[in-house]
């Protein structure tokens, strides 16, 4: 079971002078080649798979199979009909049509490259997460909190396992949510939140914000930045080109406890099903 870190220790964290400061930019991680980055996927997969079956909101939805697609080849283009507003850009998309989460194979080795495993379990999240939303019936909320639940979906699932960024030296200060930070360019914030938006929606899944759930209502305020913990969001916009967080404190997260809001996080139960 994972542990996090209370919304009011990480607010003083990130506060520290040192921890906003800009960066040098840290080595890459070691190149990932095909074999290695399919072995990946799968284990990743597997862990998350135990999580989906635990929790009550996807214990009775089918399993996705999940496609790393080949080289050159892009989910959007691999998914005839999806709509480029809920598949722009992204390297892992849920396809209606053939019922799987299919993953972009040069964007992964990217990930991997930047983030390590870290940002190939962030991915795999997010499209499982995208599984459960097309599982549902079909949703009124605008694009950029579609999106932002995805994120918050995917920690949810991430939550139920050990999965976690491996400590880096020199320490990466952005490491948990570096992934949700730079997965889209700013010019792509109208349709899949801003920098800062997606982080705390990821931090959310995860348990670590004030925030109770994934509920289209948050979602829908997050995109708004309404936040109960307004300090924290702020904090994770003040990098430009990075979210702010203190890595070290990734080995005593602690998972918040709210109100109707059990650690780790669940699915929230969306109300029928396609």
């Amino acid at each position: 079971m994972r542990k996090l870190l209370g919304s009011a220790a990480l607010g003083a964290l990130l506060a520290t002078p040192s921890l906003l400061a800009p960066m040098a930019a840290a080595a890459a991680a070691p190149a990932v080649d095909s074999a290695e980055l399919e072995s990946t996927v799968k284990s990743i997969a597997s862990q998350l798979r135990q999580s989906w079956n635990a929790d009550p909101g996807t214990a009775t939805l089918p399993w996705p199979a999940i496609e790393v697609l080949p080289t050159g080849q892009t989910p959007l283009a691999a998914c005839p009909g999806t709509s480029v507003a809920t598949g722009a850009q992204s390297p892992a998309l849920f396809c209606a049509a053939s019922g799987k989460v299919l993953l972009d194979r040069t964007r992964l080795t990217r990930e991997a490259s930047r983030h390590g495993e870290w940002g190939v379990v962030y991915w795999v999240g997010v499209g499982l997460a995208k599984a459960i939303l097309g599982s549902r019936p079909a949703s009124l909320l605008p694009p950029a909190a579609a999106n932002l639940q995805a994120n918050c979906l995917a920690g949810v699932l991430i939550g139920g396992t050990n999965l976690q960024p491996k400590p880096q030296d020199p320490p990466k200060p952005d490491q948990l949510v570096a992934p949700a930070n730079g997965a889209y360019t700013t010019a792509a914030a109208e349709q899949m939140g801003t920098r800062s938006q997606r982080s705390y929606a990821l931090l959310t899944g995860l348990g670590v914000t004030d925030l109770g759930g994934c509920s289209d209502a948050s979602m829908a305020q997050l995109a708004m930045d309404q936040v109960p913990d307004p300090a924290l969001l702020e904090q994770l916009a003040t990098g430009t080109d990075r979210a702010v967080f203190n890595t070290l404190g990734v080995i005593n997260r602690r998972c918040r406890r709210l109100p109707n809001a059990p650690c780790p996080r669940q699915v929230p139960s969306f109300s029928g099903k396609k």
